[in-house]
């Protein structure tokens, strides 16, 4: 009878918990949402890009030297035929997705896309990924249009060097594998 009662109680505290992790994670899908759409409205709105310079969630094959995976981002601002910009935006610490961000942009194209950030909605990260230097703590640092057009102007599309490649490859495969949910306590 004692084993019983101790048995039940075990499967009631695992369904509690089970369910607790099930509503935060509803939590942060929404909290996630909730940045994608105030980013989209930003970028549209404040920066003056165009909705259809802005891929939606696009996917990239990716080809390892084992494997072939599928991997995405946010956004990929695409200004004259080029990306010139990833976004990841996240509803938590923008440090935990700052290592895909920038391997997403180094190995998605034969061509490393020279920008990228990573926000969530307040803060940011900007990286110009061929200095590899962070030139923006703020989403309100990002550049308009019109700036990144003028950028765009001289751009030169520098492959990310071979020896290094397969590494951030494994990286961006990680993450996409994992797709850790991250939730801001």
């Amino acid at each position: 009878m004692i084993n019983e009662n101790n048995e039940t109680q075990r499967k009631e505290r695992e369904k509690i918990v089970m369910e607790k992790a099930k509503e935060e994670e509803i939590i942060a899908q929404a909290q996630l949402e909730g940045v994608k759409e105030w980013v989209w409205d930003f970028l549209i709105i404040e920066k003056n890009f165009r909705p259809e310079e802005i891929k939606i969630d696009p996917q990239f094959s990716l080809k390892l030297s084992d494997c072939e995976a599928m991997v995405s981002i946010d956004y990929i601002i695409n200004l004259n035929s080029i990306n010139f910009m990833v976004i990841k935006c996240s509803s938590s610490s923008i440090e935990s997705w700052e290592r895909y961000t920038k391997a997403f942009a180094r190995v998605v194209q034969n061509y490393q896309i020279p920008y990228a950030m990573v926000t969530d909605g307040e803060n940011a990260k900007i990286f110009d990924m061929i200095s590899g230097s962070v030139i923006g703590t703020s989403v309100y640092e990002l550049f308009n249009r019109q700036v990144a057009l003028d950028k765009i102007k001289g751009f030169i599309k520098i492959p990310f060097p071979p020896e290094k490649l397969e590494k951030e490859k494994r990286i961006a495969y990680a993450f996409e594998g994992i797709k850790c949910p991250t939730v801001k306590q």
